[in-house]
C-alpha cells in the first residue's frame, strides 16, 4: 500500500472552471463565477489622478495664496495642501466605488471598498499627521 505522502491528490477546482454537481443522480456541469479582475492600469490611474489634484491645489496656493518667501509657516501650509489634495483625491474615488456599490452590489467587491479608503484616504492622512507633529516638535526645538 502507498504512503499517504506519496498519493496523488485530485486538484480542487479554482474559481472560473467548470465543477460537477450531483442532483437526482447524474451530474451536472456547473461553472462558478469568476471573482472580478483587478487592472494595475486603474490602480496607477487613481494614483496619477489623486496626484493631479494634490498638484493642482499646490500650484494654486502657491501661485496665489504664498508668500514671497517661504518659511516654516508656509511651508508646512504647502505640505498640507499637497497632502490635502491626495487625501481630496481618495474621498472622491471612495464616493465613485460607494454610489457604484449602492447601484449594483456585484460591481464592486468589499475588498476594492476597503482598499481605495485605506490607500488613498487613511494613509495620506496618517502622513499628513505624522509631517505635522513632527513639524511642531521642530518648532518647539527650534525656539527653545
Amino acid at each position: 500500500m502507498p504512503s499517504s505522502s506519496s498519493r496523488r491528490r485530485r486538484p480542487r477546482p479554482t474559481a472560473g472552471e467548470t465543477a460537477t454537481a450531483r442532483r437526482g443522480g447524474t451530474a451536472v456541469a456547473t461553472r462558478t463565477a469568476a471573482p472580478p479582475r483587478r487592472s494595475a492600469t486603474g490602480l496607477v490611474l487613481r494614483f496619477i489622478s489623486c496626484g493631479i489634484i494634490s498638484v493642482a491645489i499646490g500650484l494654486l496656493w502657491r501661485l496665489t495664496l504664498a508668500p514671497k518667501q517661504v518659511h516654516i509657516g508656509s511651508a508646512l501650509l504647502g505640505i498640507v495642501l499637497l497632502l490635502a489634495g491626495f487625501v481630496l483625491g481618495g474621498v472622491l474615488w471612495y464616493l465613485h466605488d460607494a454610489r457604484l456599490r449602492m447601484r449594483d452590489p456585484a460591481l464592486v467587491d468589499d475588498e476594492r471598498i476597503v482598499f481605495s479608503f485605506v490607500v488613498f484616504v487613511m494613509v495620506p492622512f496618517a502622513v499628513l499627521a505624522v509631517v505635522t507633529l513632527v513639524w511642531l516638535l521642530a518648532l518647539a526645538i527650534g525656539s527653545s
